[in-house]
């Protein structure tokens, strides 16, 4: 049985290892008794990896022929991530549908890519909606399928940086657009999936794997993570459909965009019963809003062009990645501090930017 490549770069490091220690008993019994000299093993470690990144890198720098055959579904197209794909797509030579959620999002679409992209209208929170759009793209490929569908719509949820300040109608949203629109876009047009042995692309989160004060959008980031792998570990190999998860940092798109974020921040406040407000008190507020732009102008990246990279590379590339962790601050805080201990990541994490105190706590003490 032969392995696919994805698979043998994932044994690289392990046979190296095994190798490693193989190497280290035999020397040991011969020199110092059965110790090999640190120097050593580190060498062999050194080699071991760059051995595995060197091949990796070779396996994912080929790419798929026949562009111009495949066509791509994608999500959320009104703006952000999802107009930018729109476009790098077309321009590579895709047949592009591309869902909107308005007609000004449709608009935009049609002037900025070719007679090669279709605007379409998708509530994906709404199942006749999708449903609709699914009639419509079926008809239009026939028996050709989908070479790939992009789940990139989603939402904050509120806009409510606490946890408990948000309302469930806040959950709900989110869970409504950003999980159980991505399942039902996933498992609707999985059929026309299956007849390319096609991509699906999920747009994640690392706050799905990491979750901060953003409740309603790590609850539901972290439900898609499950759904994925999930998926991408049940369906039928011989189906040759698979699964990919794109897990951005902060980005500065309109989704991400600051005084929108502080809008949708002081319009979640005003929701908020009076209780809660004298509780946390204006001081919080303010402080949290302000909290709001500096987490922006200080972490938040505009090379947006690195997600759109990474969507590209899922669906063209030969050998794709499952994961695609995109930007520094995924790559170097939220993602590391999801592997600590529970206690550890906690402490490291609430104790890096402290939030402010509640006005009740203030005056208890």
């Amino acid at each position: 049985m032969s392995l696919p490549p994805s698979q043998v770069v994932g044994l690289v490091p392990v046979c190296l290892t095994c190798l490693l220690f193989c190497s280290a008993g035999t020397s040991g019994a011969q020199v110092k008794k059965g110790r090999m000299e640190v120097s050593t093993v580190l060498l062999l470690m050194i080699i071991a990896t760059v051995v595995y990144n060197v091949y990796k890198w070779y396996l994912e720098r080929e790419r798929i022929d026949k562009i111009t055959d495949k066509s791509v579904l994608i999500t959320g197209c009104d703006t952000g991530f999802g107009f930018e794909l729109a476009q790098r797509l077309d321009g590579l030579g895709f047949r592009v549908f591309a869902a909107c959620l308005t007609e000004d999002g449709v608009g935009s679409v049609r002037a900025a890519c070719s007679e090669r992209t279709v605007p379409i209208i998708m509530d994906v929170s709404q199942h006749d909606s999708v449903q609709n759009c699914f009639q419509i793209v079926k008809t239009a490929v026939g028996q050709g399928g989908l070479w790939g569908v992009v789940n990139n719509a989603g939402v904050v949820g509120g806009g409510m940086p606490v946890a408990e300040l948000c309302l469930l109608d806040d959950y709900r949203q989110a869970l409504d657009i950003n999980l159980i629109g991505t399942v039902d876009v996933s498992l609707t047009f999985l059929p026309l999936l299956k007849r390319c042995r096609g991509r699906l692309v999920n747009v994640s989160s690392c706050m799905g794997r990491f979750a901060t004060r953003l409740g309603p959008y790590c609850t539901s980031k972290f439900a898609i993570e499950g759904f994925s792998d999930s998926l991408r570990r049940s369906l039928p190999k011989l189906f040759g459909v698979s699964v990919h998860l794109i897990e951005p940092g902060g980005y500065k798109t309109r989704f991400g965009d600051e005084n929108r974020a502080r809008t949708a921040f002081m319009n979640a406040w005003k929701r908020l019963p009076a209780e809660l407000q004298d509780e946390y008190g204006d001081e919080y507020r303010e402080q949290v809003s302000e909290g709001l732009i500096d987490s922006f102008q200080s972490l938040a990246s505009s090379k947006t062009h690195e997600v759109i990279d990474a969507m590209e590379h899922a669906l063209c590339a030969a050998n794709p990645r499952s994961r695609y962790v995109v930007g520094l601050d995924a790559m170097l805080l939220l993602i590391p501090l999801s592997w600590l201990p529970t206690s550890l990541a906690d402490a490291l994490f609430c104790n890096a930017k402290k939030p402010p105190v509640p006005a009740a706590l203030k005056k208890s003490h």
